[in-house]
């Protein structure tokens, strides 16, 4: 069924039934630099954007215009697991990886589901009718179509004319599924516009605005094969060729606050013991660990090149990390940043938000009607949050910031630092004006930011 074909078919039974009230019709000149027309360059270069990418298991599949429908259960190496989500493809890397010398196999239990570029959703019985669907798609280069190297950022509004020039629907695309069948559709539309300016990520690190046809044709046009889409079938392509001690050093200088994704210690995970530390790796090789306000230090060191390096940790209150690490690979890509280190068979996989989100600081705290509270709060160790219980947080783009509590409206400044890793505010009235310092910004998420300074750790959060 076409997209939101039940939705015209009842829209064009209501005009039928109110006819007589022609004066709620809208009409109005579709904007012609705006029109998506169907099959014009752009919007191939579009459905070629948003088409379903399939690279991501590519371990199991060996083929990047498909993708395994989760949960899907292989047998590794004689060991059978369930992946439940994309971490279970480096759970088959870590498998693969244990040993050098052995000859890797992963055998599918069948059926299984599998999804398309197009999004259709077929059913697969055995290896032979995998492997024939993979023929069917594969490019003349083993590649898929599709455009990785930009994605949009939703919700976009889109919106929808009949011959007459009419307004007939506005429509919110909420993800690239929905702009697929939108672009499949167009034929069926006398006229489809898309809302200008928007917002898309290139090589998911950067945003940048789009502010008609000709902006976004070019855009991804230049975007097309500015990145390595990883649509090959060498799982181990990422590792660390290209490493140095002073790109692991920048990248942890640039990060300053990660997470531990997998502790696999002497065939037993650990990672929920430490989920919720935070790790902060610092230029002079110390090593600040935060388990929820309580403390510890540490200190690490890297050492080699390539795929000959070391990564030395020793934190004395939590021995499960400490020990000469062998740096496998650091994966960079969507906004993520990932360490994995290896050592006898144990795995340690440190995670970092920080790619993308340092250059967005000012837009995510002006974000349309984004109000922002205090989630946590703790000065020296001694936990204040309930203290700034319902107060609001405004921010504005004259650097003007507000807080609002039961009717009381207190007045500051804010300012970025032009790396955007220091955000200084500046109240005049108490309580708030505890929160007068230059903050480090540890991290950011469109519906958080976390800020250090010295002694202080202060969390806020979007609530609107």
């Amino acid at each position: 069924m076409k997209f939101l074909k039940t939705t015209l078919v009842l829209f064009s039974v209501l005009l039928i039934l109110s006819s007589c009230r022609t004066e709620e019709i809208q009409i109005v000149n579709p904007p012609i630099e705006n029109e998506l027309v169907a099959n014009s360059t752009v919007a191939n270069l579009m459905r070629n954007t948003v088409a379903k990418d399939g690279s991501d298991d590519n371990i199991i599949d060996k083929a990047s215009c498909l993708s395994i429908k989760l949960p899907v259960t292989v047998t590794v190496n004689s060991k059978e697991i369930t992946i439940n989500d994309k971490d279970g493809y480096e759970e088959i890397e870590d498998l693969f990886d244990l040993f050098d010398d052995d000859v890797d196999s992963i055998v599918i239990s069948y059926p299984i589901e599998v999804i398309l570029s197009d999004y259709t959703v077929k059913t697969v019985n055995s290896d032979e009718e995998l492997e024939a669907l993979a023929q069917n798609c594969k490019g003349e280069n083993e590649e898929d179509d599709d455009i990785e190297c930009l994605d949009f950022y939703y919700p976009l509004k889109a919106s929808v004319f009949n011959s007459n020039k009419e307004l007939i629907l506005t429509l919110t695309i909420e993800n690239d599924e929905e702009m697929y069948k939108l672009i499949g559709d167009l034929e069926d539309y006398a006229a489809v516009t898309i809302d200008f300016p928007f917002k898309v990520i290139l090589n998911g690190d950067t945003y940048i605005y789009i502010n008609n046809m000709q902006e976004l044709e070019e855009a991804i046009a230049a975007a097309k094969n500015s990145c390595d889409e990883d649509d090959d079938n060498d799982y181990n392509d990422d590792d660390c060729d290209g490493c140095t001690t002073e790109g692991v050093k920048e990248i942890f200088a640039n990060c300053n606050e990660w997470i531990v994704e997998k502790l696999y210690l002497n065939e037993e995970y650990l990672t929920e013991e430490f989920k919720m530390f935070t790790f902060s790796f610092r230029e002079n090789g110390s090593i600040k660990i935060d388990n929820n306000g309580d403390i510890s230090e540490g200190t690490w060191k890297v050492t080699g090149e390539g795929n000959d390096m070391s990564f030395s940790i020793n934190i004395p209150n939590y021995p499960a990390f400490n020990g000469t690490w062998y740096l496998h690979e650091v994966k960079e890509g969507s906004g993520v940043v990932s360490v994995h280190l290896l050592l006898e068979g144990n795995h340690l996989r440190f995670k970092s938000q920080c790619s993308v989100v340092k250059n967005e600081l000012s837009d995510i705290l002006l974000a349309e009607g984004s109000v922002w509270a205090v989630e946590n709060y703790k000065n020296d160790g001694v936990d204040k949050t309930e203290t700034f219980t319902n107060y609001k947080i405004y921010f504005y783009p004259d650097n003007v910031v507000k807080a609002k509590k039961d009717g009381v409206v207190m007045v500051g400044s804010w300012e970025v630092s032009s790396d955007a890793s220091i955000l200084a505010l500046n109240f005049s009235d108490a309580p708030v004006n505890e929160f007068n310092k230059e903050w480090t910004v540890a991290s950011i998420s469109e519906m958080q930011v976390v800020l250090e300074a010295n002694d202080r750790r202060l969390v806020i959060k979007r609530i609107d």
